[in-house]
């Protein structure tokens, strides 16, 4: 049966937004709270400058239309954070329509592994030239370029990155999907006949579960169109279903979506439709039969602006008018708050600073500024000192934030005393060492030094946990057992997110290297000396030990084998517990895992595998008959005799080191 993980819109709880619009979830505040002040600006000359700045690793990056008086390009232009310093500037020639709305991705070389992970940090975004290109994130230099169709204004929306390096992104007639490596096309879907505009790629989230308990997952990517027609593909970019939303809402005229379809885990889509007069919020699901049933239709002001790309963690809908948080509450839409926010039109964001969560509402009129909405009681407006129309939204990491405008003008702001954090970061991103001047900070007794920040935690890894305790809260006053049981999901769902964002911060700050010989397990390179010292100097040995009842065939108990040399080695009976042995010598380039050379080595002996997605990252399951769980056996690895402490997918390896997989018990 289909279990719905109904109640508020559970990732929308991901934002920390309240649901008491009534008193504001800050009412103890007496006044609103101030944003960091302003530490520099620049007049960047590079046109209209009309999506959110990147804000990553100690850089700041926006995005220009070009500018026809001065004859410059339109393209993208770096600056470090800390100091305003201009770092790159690339031109993108191909454009000349003297506007870019389509938003910058920043797509790392480190957060997984896999055919595609490119091999350094990337910028990515589209062009009104039909371009989809990447570049360095520490040069500006373009690596990769790829054309799609353009017959008016080419892409002007967003997509995202999905693990193993691969990139979704709409395009102006539909989907394409690339290799973040090289920029190959892997799979697109094209209608000569379809028009998109400025509306970003959603993601749709569906599970069921049987009546043993079994959870069944599916996924794939929500588009609007100019004709107001959903675009549901399946996760390998192709298309699903295409709903005329206009027809399921029993509506009349012409309508478009030019926002990011939000889909509502287990309450369907919210989609904001857009005509010359008046949008409309529809809520779309689907039945038990897999036909889209319409559930709301609110109608609104004039006017449409757009969340960010990927999951709907933000569920504002904005417009000339209105500016409103909605929640979900026993199956029915309901406004949540209510924010004088007006002429909001372009990119919906985010900003973090100290506890404050907030949404950004760019209000374009010439004298442009942004709303930056706390809670129901709480607001802050950041006006730039250079006023002009304004459709980007802020950047924030949650310790610098930048905003720009059509004036081609950009403001950082932050904390003085995370000067030293944001300085190292930029370092570290340029692979320069300057030397460090602490600016003057509020609380002279307070400093911020290179090791705190190699070990600090980004705050937004909290919650998740918040949500799951704002669902628990809730489930206490809830009437009726359906409607907790219900609630009860939402919350372990956010708990399991919380865990999995709370792991890739282990891995990447937290867990040390594993301390050589220290695990007690056998080590392949100890039992014969002579398949490590041939090793050549880029080379690393993998070793798989399999016992007596899981061993594969030509796997020889009390062996260790090589296939590279056909070769065999006795080992001392009194140093083996029934094992059979088999290695490989594999070549490395610098970042590669220990998943990247144990997929080479099992692949070399032609082994059958299993690869599944844990907690900690990807986790080597079975190989041939020994499967994970079997007589309470699981794979695990030692790296240089040391128990791995990060998935495998996380742990860079150098020339020289022994990788052991044991098949042992108690041992996942």
């Amino acid at each position: 049966m289909r279990e719905k993980a109904a109640l508020i819109l559970a990732l929308f709880l991901l934002a920390s937004f309240p649901a008491e619009a009534s008193e504001g979830r800050h009412a103890e505040w007496v006044s609103d709270p101030e944003l960091p002040n302003v530490q520099w600006n620049a007049s960047v000359d590079i046109g209209y400058i009309s999506t959110t700045p990147l804000v990553k690793e100690g850089l700041v990056i926006v995005k220009g239309g070009g500018d026809s008086m001065t004859g410059e390009g339109a393209g993208l232009v770096a600056f470090r954070a800390d100091t305003g310093i201009e770092v790159w500037r690339t031109i993108h020639s191909a454009s000349d329509m003297g506007f870019e709305t389509a938003p910058l991705l920043y797509v790392s070389s480190s957060i997984d592994s896999g055919n595609c992970t490119p091999p350094v940090d990337l910028v990515v975004t589209g062009w009104t030239s039909g371009h989809l290109t990447a570049y360095d994130f520490k040069t500006g230099i373009e690596l990769w370029n790829q054309s799609t169709e353009a017959p008016m204004w080419g892409i002007s929306g967003g997509g995202f990155s999905l693990s193993g390096g691969k990139i979704v992104w709409p395009t102006e007639t539909g989907v394409v999907e690339v290799c973040g490596a090289n920029g190959t096309k892997l799979q697109q879907y094209h209608d000569s006949n379809l028009r998109t505009y400025r509306a970003n790629l959603g993601i749709w989230f569906d599970w069921e579960s049987d009546e043993n308990g079994s959870i069944t997952t599916s996924m794939g990517w929500l588009q609007g169109t100019e004709t107001a027609h959903l675009l549901r593909y399946g996760d390998d970019s192709l298309l699903i279903e295409d709903i005329d939303i206009v027809t399921l809402a029993n509506l009349t005229g012409t309508w478009r979506i030019r926002s990011t379809p939000i889909s509502v885990m287990g309450q369907g889509v919210l989609v904001h439709l857009h005509s010359d007069s008046e949008t409309r919020l529809v809520r779309v699901n689907w039945n038990e039969t897999g036909l889209p049933v319409l559930l709301d239709s609110i109608p609104m002001g004039p006017g449409t602006a757009t969340t960010p790309a990927g999951l709907g963690y933000i569920s504002a809908i904005a417009g000339m008018n209105d500016a409103i948080h909605y929640g979900i509450i026993n199956e029915t839409l309901f406004e949540a708050i209510r924010w004088n926010a007006t002429n909001v039109v372009g990119e919906i964001g985010f900003i973090q600073w100290g506890e404050v969560s907030a949404i950004c509402l760019p209000q374009n009129t010439a004298d442009g500024s942004w709303y930056i909405a706390i809670d129901a009681n709480h607001s802050v407006e950041w006006i730039p000192d250079v006023a002009s129309y304004v459709t980007s939204g802020c950047g924030s990491d949650g310790l610098v934030h930048a905003v720009a405008n059509d004036a081609s003008w950009l403001e950082v702001r932050y904390d003085p005393i995370d000067w030293n954090l944001i300085h190292n970061m930029a370092d570290q991103t340029l692979e320069t060492e300057a030397e460090q001047e602490p600016q003057e900070s509020n609380n002279s007794d307070e400093t911020v030094s290179s090791s705190d920040s190699e070990k600090s935690t980004p705050g937004i890894i909290w919650l998740p946990f918040i949500g799951a305790g704002i669902f628990a809260i809730v489930a206490q006053i809830c009437q009726g057992e359906d409607i907790r049981r219900q609630v009860r999901v939402g919350a372990l769902i956010m708990v399991m997110l919380g865990l999995i964002m709370a792991a890739a911060v282990y891995n990447q700050q937290i867990a040390n290297e594993p301390e050589t010989d220290s695990s007690q397990r056998l080590r392949a390179a100890i039992l014969v000396p002579e398949v490590d010292d041939t090793l050549a100097e880029n080379e690393v040995l993998v070793a798989f030990h399999f016992p007596e009842s899981y061993a594969p065939d030509g796997c020889t108990i009390g062996e260790v084998f090589s296939l590279e040399n056909n070769q065999s080695w006795s080992i001392d009976s009194n140093s083996v517990h029934s094992d059979c042995i088999v290695v490989a010598a594999i070549q490395i380039e610098s970042g590669d895992t220990v998943e990247m050379v144990t997929m080479t080595a099992l692949d070399q002996y032609q082994y059958t595998y299993e690869i599944e997605q844990q907690i900690l990252g990807l986790f080597l399951q079975d190989i041939g008959d020994a499967t994970g769980g079997a007589d309470g056996r699981w794979w695990s690895y030692d790296l240089n005799g040391g128990y791995g402490t990060i998935g495998m997918t996380d742990q860079v390896i150098q020339p020289g080191d022994n990788i052991d997989w044991h098949f042992d018990q108690g041992q996942f």
